[in-house]
């Protein structure tokens, strides 16, 4: 007999477990109670969700019964809110907002959206340009997630290699592989106004350069591999850093000379903190700014107007980016 008791009293306190792990308030609950403190008024309120008066004050009132608190008094003809509405509103509002967007999402998958859209970008391609694209892709997909890499061109084309991303935005292709032109990115010789080959009287040769200590953006073990050889031949003293702002504010501390890019160092070169240097030859270089496709042809709608933004933002072909 003692043993059967026991075994009730555990069957009881199991129950008890599980129905307090159960919410007892409802998702329409805690949007009728929303809309009524939006619309300041009951009667507003059921006019806005097409339901009568009495539906809403059913629902708002079922929610402090299973809550055991008062969230609204009515004061005059308007909805107030109480001190324990006021901290329990902006949970309520999560909640709706949260099963909205769990539906918007589960309508983009039905429709053939893809849930995430991943892109590549290289570290010599401003960050305005890419976020200049990113409201009209946003408005179009708003349940679709976004990542975006900003990544030195080893780490960017390992990324390709290993297919990653959706799309690629890059200056030097992977080979075989066959890109969008969008634009061209300027590069400018530069230095600090205080560097000695920013004081000489004539352009600057490839000797002057060669002698001069060369700042540049890239990693080591890409530059090993592209170009070690030629850089024993000459005297130059190279540092490499693999982010361009910080090889940019390398180059303003008087640490070198480099090429960077020209829409990068606007201000920089407004306010005098650099100067482009005079060359002799080959003053002037840019980059192939390019779009590459993990498979164009298996792309999903949201990938494909990320595409269309991205080429809109950054303008034809022979446009300079600069």
């Amino acid at each position: 007999m003692i043993q059967k008791i026991k075994y009730s009293l555990s069957s009881i306190e199991t129950f008890d477990q599980n129905a307090a792990m159960n919410p007892k308030t409802t998702l329409d609950h805690w949007n009728v109670f929303k809309t009524v403190v939006e619309q300041g008024s009951f009667h507003k309120a059921a006019e806005h969700l097409e339901r009568s008066q009495s539906t809403v004050s059913y629902a708002v009132r079922k929610l402090q019964e299973q809550l055991g608190a008062s969230l609204i008094e009515i004061r005059g003809r308007k909805a107030v809110l109480t001190p324990i509405g006021e901290l329990l509103l902006e949970d309520g509002k999560a909640i709706v907002e949260g099963m909205l967007q769990i539906e918007g999402r589960a309508r983009s998958l039905a429709q053939g959206h893809e849930l995430r859209v991943r892109l590549c970008v290289e570290s010599c391609v401003p960050r305005r340009w890419v976020l200049d694209a990113l409201p009209e892709f946003r408005a179009r997909f708003p349940n679709t997630l976004l990542d975006v890499e900003f990544l030195t061109p080893p780490a960017l084309l390992n990324r390709f290699h290993a297919r990653r991303a959706e799309l690629y935005l890059l200056s030097r292709l992977p080979p075989d592989d066959i890109g969008d032109e969008l634009c061209r990115i300027r590069l400018a010789c530069v230095a600090s106004p205080a560097h000695p080959l920013a004081r000489q009287p004539h352009p600057l040769s490839r000797k002057d350069l060669a002698l001069s200590q060369v700042i540049r953006c890239e990693d080591a073990d890409e530059a090993d591999a592209r170009d070690g050889a030629r850089d024993r031949f000459t005297s130059a003293v190279i540092w490499r850093f693999n982010r361009y702002d910080a090889a940019i504010e390398a180059i303003r501390e008087g640490l070198g000379y480099g090429w960077v890019p020209e829409c990068m160092i606007r201000d920089e070169l407004a306010d005098g903190r650099l100067v482009p240097l005079r060359l002799a030859e080959g003053g002037r270089r840019s980059l192939p700014l390019q779009l590459l496709h993990r498979n164009r042809h298996g792309a999903g709608p949201a990938t494909l107007h990320l595409a269309e933004a991205l080429t809109s933002a950054l303008g034809p072909p022979d446009a300079p980016a600069s």
